[in-house]
């Protein structure tokens, strides 16, 4: 490719980035329009959030430091030796970012924070690859967890089980196509190269040009996956699958904290109601419409929950919804900004010493 070919590709890029930002604003705008002019006031979010008293803030802030307790298992599950006192800021810092810029933000700031750690490229591209891997898995079972809830108690949900049903499927193709990719490295060549060849296949019936050499890119890719990520996933998979689980744990329970604090009971919106709801909603932003799902899990929350209950709770739920995101999501954008001028400080640290002693 000529240097004016990558010029071009770079621009086209850049006003394909900002478009999506710019759309991504739109339904922000939107969603959030829609929501506090047709579906709740704002003095029904407001009076619903003055009712809080000190109590409940002090639950709110207990609840929301035991899911950042939790959070870096699922990193240190993924990346052997890393202790917890990196692995928070090695959540903190990457989670603020992705709150903030839009796409994969986040997998740089992990990688460069890895790597000062002193761990190569394959082994922090296998933990990034790993962290998203059990992290998707997670969120695509919480549909079926939580069909499994509503059968328990006798109850049914047409949407969630359709939901659930879909989730399921996905969860065993991906757990066949992961088996087949660590059987052995000639098998993961021959599953890329199948993708590649149906992928391209496919691309051509829209007319759309892919490279003539995705097919063997894909194999090889396959089969690096299968080098670098084999080992962890065989054992340390029940650590890493108890992780992500503990994550989306911590997750629900601010939400079912937040919901409980704005006044509304177990018998107008039991917790088996709002686990659905959060159950779906996971799923629903695990697509990155907006920086995590801003505007869309708002909406989503209303239009659930206050559907699951019997009077009009438009205005608590809205708050509720408000103050999980807030602890759950706007929280992280400072702790993470501090954990980022702590790496930044220690890897200076380092540096220095390592002149030093250079210099002896």
């Amino acid at each position: 490719m000529s240097d004016d070919d990558r010029s071009g590709a770079k621009k086209t890029n850049s006003w394909r980035d900002v478009a999506v930002r710019l759309g991504g604003i739109l339904v922000v705008g939107v969603v959030l329009w829609l929501l506090f002019t047709r579906l709740v006031s704002w003095s029904d979010v407001a009076d619903a959030v003055r009712g809080l008293d000190r109590g409940d803030w002090a639950l709110l802030v207990l609840v929301s430091t035991a899911r950042l307790a939790v959070e870096p298992l699922l990193l240190m599950a993924t990346t052997p030796e890393l202790s917890w006192s990196h692995a928070l800021p090695g959540f903190l810092a990457p989670a603020a970012t992705a709150s903030v810029v839009p796409g994969p933000s986040d997998l740089a700031v992990r990688y460069a924070m890895f790597r000062s750690w002193g761990y190569s490229g394959a082994q922090t591209g296998a933990s990034v690859i790993l962290v998203l891997l059990y992290s998707t898995f997670a969120k695509v079972a919480l549909p079926v967890v939580a069909a499994g809830v509503f059968v328990v108690f006798g109850r049914s949900n047409a949407q969630l089980e359709t939901v659930a049903i879909i989730a399921a499927g996905i969860l065993v193709g991906g757990v066949v196509l992961i088996a087949l990719l660590l059987r052995s490295e000639t098998t993961a060549r021959r599953l890329g190269h199948m993708v590649g060849t149906a992928a391209r296949r496919v691309a051509s019936w829209f007319r759309i040009r892919t490279p003539e050499s995705l097919a063997a890119d894909l194999a090889d890719q396959a089969a690096h996956f299968r080098d670098r990520t084999g080992d962890v996933v065989r054992t340390r998979t029940h650590f890493a699958g108890l992780a992500a689980a503990f994550g989306q744990a911590g997750l629900f329970a601010i939400l079912l904290v937040s919901v409980r604090v704005v006044g509304i009971s177990s018998d107008q919106l039991d917790w088996v109601a709002v686990f659905a709801a959060f159950a779906l909603v996971q799923l629903l932003t695990s697509v990155p419409i907006t920086p995590s799902g801003l505007g869309v899990a708002e909406a989503a929350y209303v239009a659930l929950l206050t559907a699951e209950s019997n009077v009009d709770l438009a205005g608590q739920v809205a708050a509720a919804a408000i103050i999980y995101r807030v602890f759950s999501w706007v929280l992280l954008v400072p702790l993470g900004g501090l954990a980022w001028l702590w790496w930044s400080r220690s890897r200076r640290g380092i540096q220095s010493v390592s002149e030093q002693d250079e210099l002896l």
